[in-house]
């Protein structure tokens, strides 16, 4: 069967190459993006994740102590703000390194478009390259992170603090097979956002720790901090 399907093959290829030398440059091109754009879309999605998460694992930072990613985050939380600053003074972290809070991401994933946003894209290079702990998100996102597999399940060993204290904040998520997984601390009612605008929706706000972590001790510092 191969064999009579692959001269089928080679033949309609070959057609479609004379129909093309066939046009002028701008037509060709035309005609190759109407019939062609979806892979060629996904080719250069792929390309740029690929060197996005090169990029993000090279230039991974060594001494920072915590990484915190805020999704659509209109806030100030720059290393400027009182946010900022509060927080460290609350950690009183005895290590030397950086805290950094990344607010410059936005997306939205109950839009299938938003899966190619670079934003989005810089997130998931982020957390796969170790560089991210934890994201603030509102809950679409938290479920597409969770779905995509790219946050902690909170009952494993790394995160185990977390889950105990805050064991009533926990969120699940309902996987496919029916399974459910606690993936996320509910922080809506943080009063560390109470002069924050971005965060005050009907949608509340959650933290995910980061699959790729490898160890959450940090993260529950922040979360102490948010919370109490």
């Amino acid at each position: 069967m191969d064999k009579g399907l692959k001269p089928s093959l080679r033949e309609r290829a070959g057609a479609e190459k004379q129909k093309i030398q066939g046009m002028t440059r701008e037509k060709a091109l035309r005609y190759i993006w109407t019939y062609y754009k979806i892979p060629i879309v996904g080719i250069l999605v792929f390309i740029f994740l690929v060197i996005y998460f090169i990029h993000a694992f090279l230039n991974r930072p060594e001494d920072t102590i915590l990484h915190v990613t805020f999704v659509n985050c209109y806030d100030d939380v720059s290393e400027k703000s009182d946010f900022h600053k509060e927080f460290l003074e609350y950690a009183d972290f005895q290590e030397t390194g950086e805290v950094i809070f990344d607010s410059n991401v936005f997306f939205d994933l109950s839009k299938d478009s938003d899966y190619a946003n670079t934003y989005f894209q810089k997130t998931v290079a982020y957390l796969e390259a170790g560089t991210t702990d934890a994201l603030i998100c509102q809950e679409t996102n938290m479920k597409g992170m969770a779905k995509g597999g790219r946050v902690l399940n909170l009952e494993d060993e790394r995160s185990a603090g977390i889950y105990e204290k805050y064991k009533d904040r926990i969120v699940y998520y309902t996987t496919e097979e029916g399974e459910d997984i606690p993936v996320a601390v509910d922080i809506s009612d943080s009063p560390r956002f109470k002069g924050m605008s971005s965060y005050q929706n009907s949608e509340g706000c959650y933290l995910c720790v980061s699959a790729y972590i490898d160890q959450a001790d940090q993260v529950e510092v922040f979360l102490d901090y948010l919370l109490k």
